[in-house]
């Protein structure tokens, strides 16, 4: 697509009418029923010990399919932006990624079914993750320590995207089930079909998804060069039965999306991605002492990037290539529940070009982890303990091993019908990545020099959270408050001086500041440096709903939710993009054939401030929404956002001062499974 026209037509374009068509198509193909399995949205297969969300000590979300459709927009952190405790790095409409209490990139483990998803998305904020919800069914969120299952890297949490690339459920004969959606401010099409096919105890499934979008709308004009492709398509297998499922699966992924230019005057450079992902997945009910159940699932994937200058000419090429395995053995019988689990992986990282800030580097990561929970009905006990390993090469600066250790031990009550009270303490030791270790060169899309250090050590975090939820028929409550110590907290903030270019002559160095660089440097850009500072994150998560009345069988229902985080290093100052306090306020009507609601979020300013940030403004997004079903396997949806217009910059962004959010929004979606 290199030789796509950038400033792309406001109408839906030719090409995209066949897309279109076939979309609609797909939602009005009739076939066999498809449906979740009651009660799913209950269980939460992500953690480390499956249970129920109103029981989990690590603060957990799902989101159903619906929930899922209703939110999404974007990147996977964009999509995600609206749940308690979640923020988007948005890096306009191609690139976002979740941040989980104030903590990102690294910190937070991107899944699809359990593996992780090899991509570069930690690497930089304009680099997408491969991933974004359009095929998923659900997508479990773990807040807080997650590091005893997943790493070091899991700890400021979890996002699990789950899909059914490979069957976990047994298919009667053929089953369907399809997404078609327009957008408006951004002349967007998006849609996702998959077909099942079952014949005894084998399930095949077909899948394909599509979106195309082109630059958006904003309060202030059109967002320069954000436009959007993605396309992926997956095929996959498993045998069933009685003893649990095993199965395979390919997915290949290709995203292009546009990136701002460095001066709107001239045109903007794009990324062009592929993923291709081979899984295997498996669950086995066993009799093995006191083990009653094993899974495991294992991935290897080729991931490959390239940037292209504004011009059409490539620019820097990622590459990231390896695999990761996990192995899980359950074991649940009377009043003790635990897991034992190993996990694996293998990656090499390179980037060749001007923007190849780290040269070629493999990362391996191995541990071993126990959790236990000893529940006496009326109070119970929950903990584990992780051991791990990562090394990391680098072609240019050697080798560096880390070992680490981290655990956790919490308690629990139910002091009566409907509660569940707890509190964890938690050890997390993370070590660092090779971008943090040994970066050493410009960094475009930030518009920095970056530099690592390759003498620095695991960051250690101490951490407590305290938990009340209440559900009782239409009254949930929940509330999580949490506080975390970090010793040796890794921070990339600015050093004071500058890194200077001259192309001509093919010099390059470092200066005071500006005017003490060479008078022929066509390129000046701020050094920052990953250095180690003790830090302390404070914060919580708020969220409420009950039913206010009954008429005429349509139930209304008030809802709010509150997510606040606070951080400031040791002697003075604050971590750079800290999500600022985020309140949501809304209300639902809904009965057999409608649901409706209308909600406020109301983002507040930020002005707890990194050195070198600046101040957002707050604001307040209007949104609406309402749904119809007339039957089980339809659902039409017509949701507005940003209702009046709004602007708003997200502080966590890189790109907060040259791209607002979008503005008015109405998005109409078809759903429909057989």
């Amino acid at each position: 697509m290199s030789s796509r026209n950038f400033a792309r037509s406001r109408a839906i374009s030719p090409s995209r009418i066949p897309l279109v068509f076939a979309l609609c198509a797909g939602v009005l193909f009739p076939a066999a029923a498809f449906a979740q399995e009651e009660g799913d949205n209950e269980i939460v297969v992500t953690a480390p010990l499956e249970g129920s969300r109103i029981e989990s000590l690590q603060g957990a979300e799902v989101l159903r399919r619906d929930d899922i459709v209703a939110q999404l927009h974007g990147g996977l952190g964009d999509t995600l932006d609206a749940t308690p405790g979640i923020a988007t790095t948005f890096f306009g409409a191609g690139a976002s990624r979740p941040i989980i209490r104030g903590l990102g990139e690294d910190r937070v483990r991107v899944l699809q079914n359990g593996i992780g998803a090899i991509d570069a998305s930690t690497a930089s904020p304009d680099h997408a993750v491969t991933s974004d919800g359009l095929d998923a069914e659900r997508i479990e969120v773990l807040r807080g320590a997650a590091a005893l299952a997943y790493g070091g890297n899991a700890i400021g949490g979890v996002v699990n995207v789950i899909d059914q690339t490979i069957p976990t459920r047994a298919i009667d004969g053929v089953s369907f089930d399809s997404l078609a959606a327009m957008s408006s401010v951004d002349d967007g099409a998006q849609g996702s079909a998959n077909l099942g096919l079952g014949a005894g105890p084998f399930a095949l499934r077909l899948g394909a998804t599509a979106r195309d979008t082109d630059p958006y709308d904003t309060p202030i004009g059109e967002a320069l060069n954000q436009w959007t492709s993605v396309r992926s398509y997956a095929v996959g297998g498993s045998l069933l039965g009685d003893w649990g499922f095993a199965g395979v699966a390919v997915k290949n992924t290709q995203d292009e999306y546009g990136l701002y230019p460095e001066d709107s005057a001239e045109p903007g450079g794009h990324i062009e991605m592929e993923q291709t992902r081979i899984e295997t997945r498996g669950d086995f009910r066993i009799a093995a002492g006191p083990f009653d159940r094993l899974d495991y699932g294992f991935q290897q994937s080729e991931y490959e990037h390239t940037e292209f200058e504004g011009s059409g000419a490539p620019g820097t090429r990622f590459n990231s290539e390896g695999w990761e395995g996990r192995l899980e053995a359950h074991h649940g019988s009377g009043r003790l529940d635990g897991a034992l689990g190993a996990q694996f992986s293998d990656v090499d990282f390179a980037a060749i070009g001007d923007e190849a800030f780290v040269s070629a580097t493999n990362t391996q990561d191995s541990g071993v982890f126990a959790v236990e929970r000893y529940d006496l009905g009326g109070w119970g006990l929950e903990g584990g303990v992780r051991l791990e390993r990562r090394d990391i090469s680098n072609v240019d600066q050697g080798s560096r091993a880390f070992d680490n250790i981290s655990g956790s031990v919490g308690v629990f009550v139910r002091p009566a019908d409907g509660w569940f009270i707890g509190a964890t303490l938690a050890r997390t030791e993370r070590a660092p990545t090779a971008f943090e270790l040994f970066s050493n060169g410009p960094h475009l899309a930030t518009a920095n020099y970056e530099l690592g250090d390759n003498t620095l050590s695991q960051e250690i975090a101490t951490s407590f959270e305290a938990s009340a939820r209440y559900q009782r028929g239409p009254v949930r409550f929940e509330a999580n408050l949490y506080g975390i110590d970090f010793a040796d907290y890794i921070a990339l903030v600015e050093r004071g001086d500058i890194w200077w270019s001259d192309e001509d002559l093919g010099t390059s160095g470092f200066a005071a500041d500006e005017a003490s660089a060479p008078p022929g440097a066509d390129t000046l850009l701020p050094v920052f440096a990953f250095v180690q500072r003790n830090a302390t994150f404070v914060g919580g998560e708020l969220s409420a709903t009950a039913q206010l009345l009954e008429v005429n069988g349509v139930a209304i229902s008030a809802n709010g939710s509150l997510d606040i985080v606070r951080a400031s290093f040791a002697g003075g100052g604050h971590p750079p993009r800290i999500p600022p306090r985020a309140l949501t306020l809304g209300l639902e009507a809904e009965s057999d054939h409608w649901t409706a609601r209308v909600e406020a979020v109301d983002t507040a300013k930020q002005n707890e401030l990194a050195a070198f940030e600046t101040f957002t403004n707050g604001y307040t997004f209007i949104n609406a929404g309402i749904a119809w079903r007339p039957t089980t396997n339809w659902t039409l949806r017509l949701d507005g956002r940003n209702l009046t217009d709004e602007l708003g910059r997200v502080h966590t962004s890189f790109l907060k001062d040259e791209l607002p959010l979008p503005g008015r929004n109405f998005r109409l979606t078809l759903q429909a499974d057989f």
